[in-house]
């Protein structure tokens, strides 16, 4: 089974000068956790997932103690929150992508992902995203082909 029959062909993707808020709207509407940051010819920059936004946007333990002001007062946290919307994604994105290949077998595909920590990764051929691939589309991919063979 190849990456190319798991994976989802419309992976959503941005420019590097997109501000946080338009990329927050696009995963909320989409329901995306992931969205891969593309030049103008769609070859990868870099990704940036929920867990890079919540990261950047929610303040870190060290943030709190330092600006204590902000479990007082929510309108200045809003106003933090703000204010981080509107840097582009480029300043949080990973820019040290790993892709794949859609002719790539998918368990090996599962594999680097697993080795690498991450969930997703995009698919690309001739240096162009066409497309995404999560740990969860190869295992139910897996689940689905040999759910067949288990048969009673």
């Amino acid at each position: 089974m190849k990456v190319l029959e798991l994976m989802n062909p419309r992976a959503v993707t941005v420019g590097p000068k997109t501000p946080l808020h338009k990329i927050l709207k696009l995963m909320l509407h989409h329901h995306l956790n992931d969205v891969v940051v593309v030049d103008s010819e769609q070859r990868p920059l870099g990704m940036v997932t929920y867990s890079d936004l919540a990261r950047k946007v929610l303040p870190s333990q060290a943030e709190l103690m330092e600006h204590q002001e902000y479990v007082v007062d929510g309108s200045l946290m809003e106003d933090r929150v703000k204010d981080i919307t509107r840097i582009t994604v480029d300043a949080i994105m990973t820019r040290d992508v790993i892709s794949v290949s859609p002719d790539l077998e998918a368990l090996k595909a599962a594999a680097t992902m697993t080795a690498n920590r991450v969930k997703q990764l995009p698919v690309v051929q001739d240096h162009k995203v066409v497309g995404i691939i999560s740990h969860t589309d190869i295992s139910w991919g897996v689940m689905l082909r040999y759910s067949d063979c288990m048969r009673d």
